[in-house]
């Protein structure tokens, strides 16, 4: 796994550092990369916990990671992203609430249509799959005070993500808000109620600040470029692995 993502963030370097923008299409220039932070919260829940005398609710947590665009048109891209969550269940039986936690690192990989509505440029509808792994333990709390180390959790999970959201360009980046819908396919918490599944089904809303990466790279390397032009101009002789400060 590790060497596959060195690969693909070196593919991405290598793509940026050759052409400005990433493929051409009928001889037009299209393509971009986006890159930036992620914060927000997710409801989630077990799908099929039929206990007499227990209520099922969401449970409220957080996530936070990094989210990478890969553009392929104006409409169409894939978004990966590395988001450290905190997934769970809770319910209530007999007048005290139990809730289970688990911290994961989360992975979907989302494939996206961008189009107009209602006046706004970039609203967008994705969807695709997810992988989860557990890390550290989980935990059990109840509202009376106990609590205590939960090993029901398996170790990994997978499933399916949907979702829309919106963006709004700025000259510096683009912000943006972002609902989902996740909908796993395993068992997380084994019990020996075999009859009994214990599959998330959680709600996710997110904002994210993306930087373009073609666009920095070039602003920079134009701005290394016209630099050099000058001190050629002027006849600036600089030995190499030194830093010489000029004074206007």
């Amino acid at each position: 796994m590790k060497k596959l993502i060195l690969t693909l963030i070196l593919s991405l370097f290598w793509m940026i550092q050759t052409n400005a923008q990433l493929f051409k299409v009928f001889g037009h220039d299209v393509g971009f990369v986006y890159v930036g932070p992620k914060v927000g919260m997710n409801l989630s829940k077990f799908s099929q916990w039929s206990y007499s005398n227990y209520t099922v609710k969401n449970r409220l947590g957080y996530q936070l990671g990094v989210v990478g665009e890969l553009g392929f048109t104006n409409r169409f891209s894939v978004q990966g992203e590395f988001v450290l969550i905190s997934k769970g269940a809770k319910g209530e039986s007999a007048g005290i609430t139990e809730t289970k936690r688990m911290p994961a690192i989360q992975i979907p990989i989302l494939a996206r249509y961008t189009f107009s509505l209602l006046g706004l440029r970039k609203v967008y509808a994705n969807g695709g799959f997810y992988t989860t792994t557990r890390i550290g333990g989980g935990k059990v709390i109840y509202s009376d005070g106990m609590s205590y180390d939960d090993y029901h959790w398996t170790r990994f999970d997978w499933g399916f993500s949907f979702g829309c959201g919106a963006e709004y360009p700025t000259k510096d980046g683009i912000w943006g808000l972002d609902l989902r819908y996740d909908l796993g396919a395993v068992d997380v918490y084994r019990q020996l109620d075999e009859s009994t599944k214990s599959r998330f089904r959680s709600f996710q809303f997110s904002v994210t600040y993306k930087f373009d990466l073609v666009d920095i790279y070039f602003k920079y390397k134009n701005k290394k470029n016209k630099n050099d032009e000058v001190e050629s101009e002027q006849g600036v002789q600089r030995p190499n692995g030194l830093k010489i400060q000029q004074r206007d």
